[in-house]
């Protein structure tokens, strides 16, 4: 591919992706991992102050029940995370949020815990949402074993070897979390107590660390019960358990969050979108195409031998994997033509390549130019949590008002709601846990508790009626006569200039798939290896690849994105 100098310079506003491209569910359904994804930046922030995790308590019987305690030291205090593991028949474990029983409960506290702490966190942990906290507790989570590859782990060890990698890759992780609580629920700390120099300050930071420390519970457990069958068993490969994550399944309880927080998505999808504009105009140096193929290059392998199975509902690993083949070739070239070619940016190489290649692919491309400029782009993952407050200007005129749906809300009235499809669903919350579900309209029951997911439905019905009215009158006005249009009016006004606010689809649509929007809230958190259950649930791994807590004590380096499965057989 051969590339002219171009003749103008491209600034953050020419290559900043508009949200008409962004923000369709399409789009946010192939995002993945990247530096400012939560769990990553919580490692690099545990890494920089340099926090030490030492194990306090470690009660468990030869089953793995009991209850483990870790003191975390940072340099904002102590911090303790405590697992309470317990007996469990294999019928009632299961992912559903309605469950009442799990394999593994744990927390993350404030402070040391006292005996009589402990004594409370063993009895009201395991009962999750019927349980009740206290403000010590920033973070509530249940976890179920894998038990094939828990049992299969544990049965190697005994024996006095190691896993095969390749059974390990099938699975990824030895525990499945289903759900973190946190922000005050069941009397856990408010969210407020974690902002300006708390440690966890960040969004869904200390819930991330909650993970990575059930991951480092998970290996001493396993190993705990080797060892009680056998004194001999060897721990768990160091390098297995880097390539080891925490497994989690996420329903549809996770979408609503991306239509109640509309300021929140704007801010992480911003962040991310300005990180990649301020990669791709940097200009291209020797030294960062070989970081970028030395990014990808693994990715090629990680998706050659993606262990998922292929559902239609995502682009298949073969096909990212040959589409990445072909951007390496295309670097290959440019590394040889690019002594000639000084003082190129990245923007025309990086769109030149966009026709060829699945949205899947093109969301991987732009990850790992995100990775190769840390020294642009970490210093945003300061700016994850932003006021959500959501303000009514009842002196803006209507003329204004509609100003501002043409200009932000046009992607609303390419559905025409008068057709079955367009509402075939409704959204509504079930009594047993007030868990977000989807029903068919007309065939089930339930639509007199819609919930408002509809956001292009709402804006559509206030503008027909706005247009009925003088220009020149106030928004009171208007809300006095139709008030119950207060809320979506709030929500326009609120979210002027934040264009990544809104998703720009049909949540009611008859071919709507639910799973992207979770996915699109996942990649933010860190999570890989999508495996789709149908298109209302994914199973994910967080931290699969991600060092250790003595990697990162130890100064060793703390990124990481597409895991390689490790050969044992070589030295460590």
């Amino acid at each position: 591919m051969t590339l002219s100098k171009p003749r103008v310079r491209y600034g953050i506003e020419d290559a900043i992706r508009p949200a008409q491209e962004v923000m369709s569910p399409e789009r946010i359904g192939s995002f993945r991992i990247t530096s400012l994804s939560f769990s990553r930046s919580i490692l690099r922030r545990m890494k920089k102050e340099n926090w030490k995790v030492e194990q306090s308590r470690f009660n468990l019987n030869g089953d793995g029940h009991g209850e483990a305690v870790y003191h975390i030291e940072t340099s904002h205090g102590t911090f303790s995370f405590i697992a309470v593991s317990q007996d469990l028949e294999e019928h009632e474990r299961s992912d559903r949020v309605i469950s009442e029983k799990w394999d593994i409960t744990f927390a993350l506290c404030e402070g040391e815990l006292s005996e009589e702490k402990i004594e409370h966190l063993k009895q009201e942990l395991p009962k999750q949402e019927a349980g009740r906290g206290t403000v010590q507790d920033l973070v509530w989570s249940r976890a179920n074993r894998s038990s094939r590859i828990f049992d299969y782990i544990l049965k190697a060890l005994t024996k006095e070897r190691q896993p095969d990698p390749d059974s390990l890759a099938e699975v990824g992780y030895i525990l499945r979390t289903t759900a973190f609580y946190g922000n005050g629920k069941f009397g856990l700390a408010p969210f407020e107590k974690m902002m300006e120099d708390h440690p966890f300050e960040g969004a869904f930071r200390a819930q991330m660390f909650a993970a990575f420390m059930l991951r480092q519970f998970s290996f001493d457990m396993v190993e705990h019960m080797a060892r009680s069958r056998n004194p001999d068993a060897p721990p768990l490969d160091s390098r297995l358990k880097r390539y080891l994550g925490i497994g989690n399944a996420t329903g549809l309880g996770m979408v609503p969050f991306l239509i109640f927080h509309p300021k929140l998505i704007h801010q992480w999808v911003y962040l991310r979108e300005l990180a990649l504009a301020r990669s791709k105009v940097e200009e291209i140096t020797l030294m960062k195409v070989d970081s970028l193929l030395e990014w990808l290059r693994p990715a090629i392998d990680y998706f050659t031998h993606y262990p998922v199975k292929e559902t239609g509902i995502f682009e298949s690993g073969d096909t990212i994997a040959e589409e990445l083949r072909t951007i390496e070739r295309e670097l290959v070239l440019l590394k040889e033509e690019l002594p000639f070619r000084e003082g190129r940016q990245w923007v025309p190489f990086i769109e030149s390549l966009l026709p060829g290649l699945s949205a899947e692919t093109q969301e991987v491309l732009n990850s790992l130019m995100i990775e190769i400029y840390p020294e642009k782009n970490e210093e945003l993952e300061n700016y994850t949590v932003v006021s959500e407050e959501m303000e009514l200007d009842p002196a803006m005129k209507i003329g204004q008002l509609l100003a501002l749906i043409k200009y932000q809300y046009e992607w609303c009235f390419q559905y025409d709601f008068a057709k079955r499809d367009e509402k075939h669903f409704f959204w509504y919350r079930s009594i047993e846990k007030e868990e977000p579900r989807i029903a068919v309209r007309g065939e089930e029951p339930g639509d007199e508790h819609e919930m408002r997911m509809n956001i292009a439905e709402l804006v559509q019905k206030v503008t027909v009626l706005l247009e009925e009215w003088n220009r020149e009158d106030k928004v009171a006005k208007f809300i006095f006569r139709y008030p119950e249009f207060k809320g979506v009016i709030r929500r326009v006004q609120s979210l002027e200039n934040h264009d990544y606010a809104e998703i720009h689809g049909n949540l009611l649509q008859k071919d709507m798939i639910p799973i992207y929007l979770m996915r699109c809230k996942l990649s933010f958190f860190g999570g890989e290896r999508f495996d789709p259950k149908s298109n209302r649930w994914v199973r994910i791994t967080l931290f699969q690849g991600a060092p250790l807590v003595e990697d990162v004590e130890n100064d060793e380096p703390v990124e990481w994105m597409f895991p390689k499965l490790p050969a044992l057989e070589e030295e460590a």
